[in-house]
């Protein structure tokens, strides 16, 4: 049995191209000695600046020689033409022969660069053609058809055999290899890459949840962090609009609203309940007087009794973070949706923050749920099932594997910056950038100890001020590290996240939200600062599990 490198999570592979990929490597496996070794989706790159250039090998064999085999899987139909072989991509034609050209030319001088003088092949892999002729740029014997998938392990075998045994080459082929999967020079790029790829594997929801026929028109999603909840979001939005129809979104976070704005349609009306609110009794022309106690409750009250005199006006209605509404602003939204309209209620119990919410029932709606996280590393969400978390367990389904944060710990309210500054520079000795980092803090922007700072170490903040402009937009400091508050940052993501100022002495409901949250900020690495009592929690409830 050969060795696979990395081992495949589950429900790796959604599309047809990479559900082929990923049926021939069990093949492969299962099918080769472990004479041979297989690396799979292996990123390459070579040249710098503006010759620079990148490409994915889908799968490479190196048998115990050292000696290497490339293979590129094409599932669908292939043009062969007297130039070479091409593949069509929404009506876009692409030279298959040249990028197997340039991938074979990137390894051989990487290979060479690194002193690896070893053998170099390639396949080409077409499972769901039969060819019939060749070319001088592809002989037959390095093309695998339809009719030979049956006997694709004997075809390896005869490209690529196994090799005498070479103690000292072998280990530094496959050392090259493994790095090369592990270790991305430009974390940025490692990051947008699984951010894509966590938008494509976390595509259910938009994708059917849309086509459902819901005779009351009103649907209750319940999902996980990282379950596809914006994305069906902003689905909705986008169709909307293209159809033309009246539609809004509303939550109750107003940096999450803000992010929104800026990601939905222009024409989307993205918004807080309580900024709703006031634009209503403005509307209206009642005043608005922040300064009196109690105002946002007599806001929302206002608002409420405003909304039950007027006529329905949205084709559309999406409500985004619904734990975090009130039952009865959310009876009221839901007036504001025509007969033959909409709405769409995105929620997650185990992400509500606040300790005056309560649950509530709608009978009418059809609820959808979901606990497949598909954007967080997989080592995160089971350090959170690990500590329990949630209320029921999280699946873990997203495309990094990434790693248990090795906590950094505080003694004293006075070590919590030093700590803060020790993670941020382990992000950066890891070469993710200052703009790809995000420091979260437990604490609300009051009581924080870093919030209120213009830097932390060398580097300058970005953070709320807590400001508005007169456009309602908030005001920041104009700093290169974002530092932000959890309930703030919360239905938002980073690359890097220092999760920091978790202090608590119990880990109580309350105090596993908010956890919950914070471990599922990061895309693909964090960083955990915590106090003496927070880490002695955390070790007791992992030592009792």
């Amino acid at each position: 049995m050969a060795r696979l490198i990395p081992s495949l999570p589950p429900r790796a592979a959604l599309s047809a191209g990479a559900y082929a990929e990923l049926a021939l490597l069990h093949t492969l496996e299962q099918g080769l000695s472990s004479a041979y070794s297989l690396f799979h989706s292996v990123d390459w790159s070579r040249g710098v600046g503006e010759q620079e250039q990148h490409g994915e090998i889908d799968i490479v064999v190196a048998n115990q020689a050292g000696d290497v085999l490339l293979i590129e899987v094409k599932s669908g139909a292939v043009d062969f033409a007297p130039d070479g072989i091409f593949k069509s991509y929404r009506g876009t034609s692409k030279s298959v022969s040249g990028q197997i050209g340039l991938q074979y030319g990137a390894l051989r001088g990487r290979l060479q660069d690194e002193g690896l003088s070893v053998q170099l092949h390639h396949l080409l892999v077409l499972p769901d053609v039969q060819v019939r002729t060749q070319s001088v740029q592809w002989p037959r014997e390095r093309i695998v058809d339809s009719t030979d998938m049956p006997h694709i392990t004997t075809r390896i075998a005869q490209a690529l055999g196994p090799g005498l045994p070479q103690a000292r080459m072998q280990p530094r082929v496959l050392a090259f290899f493994e790095n090369r999967f592990q270790v991305v020079p430009d974390v940025s790029a490692l990051a947008g890459r699984l951010q894509q790829d966590a938008t494509r594997l976390s595509a259910g929801l938009a994708t059917w949840v849309t086509r459902m026929q819901v005779p009351s028109g009103l649907v209750r999603v319940v999902g996980t962090a990282g379950s596809g909840k914006t994305q069906l979001a902003l689905r909705l939005l986008r169709d909307a609009d293209a159809a033309g129809q009246k539609h809004a979104y509303l939550c109750f976070n107003r940096a999450l609203a803000d992010h929104m704005a800026q990601v939905a349609p222009v024409r989307t009306s993205a918004e807080t309940f309580h900024e709703y609110a006031v634009n209503l009794l403005r509307a209206a022309g009642e005043p608005v007087d922040f300064a009196v106690p109690g105002a946002f409750d007599r806001i929302a009250s206002r608002a409420i009794a405003l909304l039950e005199g007027r006529q329905a006006d949205l084709d559309l209605l999406v409500l985004d973070e619904v734990q975090d509404l009130q039952a009865e602003w959310v009876q009221a939204l839901l007036g504001r949706v025509r007969a033959d309209g909409r709405a769409y209620l995105l929620e997650d119990p185990d992400q509500q923050l606040y300790k005056d919410r309560e649950g509530f029932d709608l009978p009418e709606a059809v609820t959808v749920t979901s606990h497949e996280n598909f954007r967080s590393p997989r080592a995160l969400v089971k350090l959170i099932n690990a500590l329990r978390l949630t209320r029921t367990e999280i699946e873990a389904l997203g495309p990094h594997p990434g790693e248990v944060p090795d906590p950094i710990v505080f003694e004293r309210p006075e070590g919590v910056q030093p700590c803060t500054i020790q993670a941020v520079e382990r992000c950066l000795a890891r070469g993710f950038a200052l703009e790809d980092m995000a420091v979260i803090s437990l604490r609300g922007r009051e009581r924080s100890l870093l919030q209120g700072l213009d830097s932390l170490g060398p580097w300058t903040l970005r953070r709320f001020t807590g400001a508005f402009d007169a456009g309602g937009g908030a005001i920041w400091t104009p700093g290169e590290l974002l530092v932000e508050s959890l309930r703030r940052f919360k239905g938002q993501a980073a690359a890097a996240v220092v999760l920091t100022e978790c202090d608590f002495a119990e880990l109580d409901a309350l105090t596993q939200r908010l956890l919950f949250v914070g471990l599922t900020r990061a895309r693909v690495h964090l960083e955990w600062v915590v106090s003496a009592s927070a880490a002695a929690c955390v070790a007791e409830r992992l030592g009792a599990a």
